[in-house]
């Protein structure tokens, strides 16, 4: 690895420190942490932060709110499509309507992972 991508992998974990100190409960600190799943370096720390919150329902809710926004608004919406499917399927089954919603999307990045999440319930149901 040379030197500016020692920097620049430097950077991202450095910024995926700050933000995830912050936390989830900021909405604005909560899009950052979602753009920061989308970089190879910062991506493995922050996923496994939202894991040690997969339990929350408030952040799935501003999960759910976010992915909804669809694919205009930018990496966020996709990025929190993808974190949505971590989530327990007692959870997932308070928002299965908005995930009927997201499945219908055109953009894949979006439809894909609310899919996933809605075959997690119909196979719990099963």
């Amino acid at each position: 690895m040379d030197e500016s991508s020692e920097a620049y992998r430097a950077r991202a974990i450095s910024q995926a420190t700050a933000a995830i100190a912050i936390g989830h409960a900021d909405e604005k600190n909560l899009r950052e942490l979602l753009i920061l799943t989308t970089d190879g370096n910062s991506a493995p720390m922050v996923m496994e932060y939202f894991r040690r919150h997969i339990g929350d329902r408030e952040l799935l809710k501003n999960l759910v709110k976010i992915a909804l926004e669809g694919e205009d608004e930018g990496d966020a919406p996709w990025a929190a499509a993808n974190t949505i499917v971590e989530f327990p399927v007692e959870l997932l089954k308070e928002h299965e309507a908005d995930l009927q919603l997201l499945s219908q999307e055109q953009w894949t990045y979006l439809s894909d992972p609310a899919k996933k999440a809605l075959g997690k319930i119909a196979n719990a149901d099963s």
